[in-house]
């Protein structure tokens, strides 16, 4: 699977670590450009700047929602379960355990273990 399209997927696993830096790297380069975007927004006093930023929060948020849902599928669990996160105080403890549960050892219904497929195999085979 194409290394961008890898981002944007619900299929396959994550690991914790792949898990972590994608979703602070996703939030880090969405943040920056939604900046960006409102800046030049202002500059140009133009409300058709806008467009491109609603883009650019629905493509961070499609890709924090489908590392949440590989990462859900590395302990087992199925992607549905991200809906928990609207829970309040279930959402902190269900966050904990997306960052420090160790995967399913070996392959599950979701597909191989990423950590015994190699570093960088494990990203980009589903």
């Amino acid at each position: 699977m194409e290394p961008l399209a890898e981002v944007f997927s619900f299929q396959g696993r994550a690991n914790r670590a792949w898990y972590f830096w994608h979703i602070l790297l996703d939030d880090v380069v969405m943040i920056t450009a939604l900046i960006l975007l409102v800046a030049i927004g202002s500059a140009l006093d133009s409300p058709l700047i806008f467009l491109p930023a609603i883009g650019v929060l629905f493509a961070g948020v499609w890709a924090g929602l489908a590392m949440t849902v590989k990462r859900l599928h590395d302990i087992g669990r199925p992607g549905w379960h991200w809906f928990l996160l609207a829970i309040p105080l279930y959402n902190i403890y269900l966050g904990l355990v997306l960052l420090f549960e160790k995967g399913t050892s070996g392959a599950n219904r979701y597909g191989r273990d990423p950590l015994e497929m190699g570093r960088a195999g494990a990203y980009l085979e589903a």
